[in-house]
Order: C-alpha cells, then structure tokens, then sequence
C-alpha cells in the first residue's frame, strides 16, 4: 500500500525558501516573464503558517519572538538593496518583521484577554500598514489564518482560501491594482499536506540566513552584470 504524500515542517520550510528564491531572480532578471511571480506567491502563506506552528510547538515563544526581530533588523539593509536594485519606488519593511507581527498577535491571543487581545492586534495591524510591513495587514492575517487551519482545519483552509482575494480587491482601491496575490491560494493544497511532524532536523540558523544571504547575493549579481555590461 502507497504512503499517503505529506509534508514535514522541514519540507515546508524548503518549498517556502525555494518559491521566494524563484520569485526574487524573476523580479530581479526576469521582470516580464509573470510564471516567477505566480510560483513566489506561494512562498509566504507557508511561512505564516510555519509562524503558526512554531508558535504551537515552542517552548521558548519570547526567544521565538526575539529571534525574529533579530533577523529582521539583520535583513534590512540586504532586502533594502535588493529592493532599491529591482527599482522599487517605495522599500519596505522586511518580511521578518510581518511574521513577528504575526506571531505577536497570536501571543496576545493566548495571554491577554480578549478585549485587550483584539485591541492589541488591531495595533499591531495599523503598525504594519503605516509602518510599511512587507505584505502589511494581509501578512498578520495570514499567520492568525494559519492558527485557525492548525485548530478547526475547515475553517482555516476557507480563510486561508478567502484571504489573497480579500488582498485582490484591496488593491483595486489603491493606485496600483494587481491581481498577483490571489495565485497565493496555491499554497493551500501545500499547506494541507501537514502531517504534523518536524522531518530531518537541519540547523535553525540556515533557514534564517538564508533570507537576507540570498537577496544580497541576488543583488550583488545584478551589480557584477550591470557594471560589466556599463
């Protein structure tokens, strides 16, 4: 008999870092060609929900919490370049800070009460709009989607479904309308295959650095071929 296909953490975290790769060499070198957008849309809704679940598993959740505001800060300055290097007019907050947002929520959610909690996340939802957050309210409400999906999988899975629409028509009120985001409903079927265990243990540290390694990486290629080229 066949073993039904799942995925670990681990093979989640992979699939995670490999659509984002893919997603930053096409905004980078292939900014025509929509197929590397539409492959990274599936890369961050599997990081919101890794945030979900470490935040079920850790027994440290404030060295989780500081760790991630940690790579944040490190981040910054390579994801400012590799943005400022693809020619984006505005740079943004990294997506460290998104997923910190977003496991803060879910801390308040389980030690404060829920008056303060949902006053607490609305905050938290304003910070990341102005402050710039990558992905911004939509990021924060992708990791309390996820938490959802590890507790009452149904309803988790309709908002996990529904949640890059909502984005969708959101933009079609901004200056730039776009309908990329809702290809991020491909990470669902991913997503569903979570069987609930951590998979071969690869050392912490790789998967953190390997966010702010690669976009420096990225944008030092993009120089070494510019100048040569100039």
């Amino acid at each position: 008999m066949n073993k039904p296909l799942s995925l670990s953490s681990t093979g989640l975290k992979l699939i995670a870092m490999a659509t984002m790769f893919v997603d930053h060499v096409g905004l980078l070198f292939f900014p025509e060609e929509f197929l590397f957008r539409l492959v990274g849309r599936i890369s961050f809704p599997i990081f919101a929900f890794l945030i979900a679940e470490g935040f079920e598993k850790t027994s440290h959740i404030w060295k989780y919490l500081y760790r991630l505001l940690a790579f944040a800060a490190l981040s910054q300055i390579p994801y400012s370049l590799f943005m400022q290097t693809s020619g984006a007019s505005l740079i943004r907050l990294n997506i460290f800070f998104t997923l910190a947002g977003g496991l803060l929520a879910l801390i308040l959610l389980r030690k404060v009460r829920a008056a303060y909690a949902a006053l607490g996340i609305l905050l938290i939802a304003v910070i990341a709009k102005y402050a710039l957050f990558d992905y911004g309210i939509y990021g924060i409400l992708a990791v309390l989607g996820s938490s959802l999906f590890l507790h009452f999988r149904s309803a988790g899975i309709a908002v996990l479904l529904g949640l890059p629409f909502l984005r969708v028509v959101a933009t079609l009120f901004s200056s730039s309308p776009s309908l990329l985001q809702g290809y991020a409903t491909l990470s669902v079927p991913f997503i569903m295959l979570y069987d609930g265990t951590h998979g071969r243990r690869l050392p912490r540290i790789y998967f953190y650095l390997f966010y702010p390694a690669h976009l420096l990486v990225l944008a030092l290629i993009w120089f070494l071929i510019h100048s040569r080229y100039a």
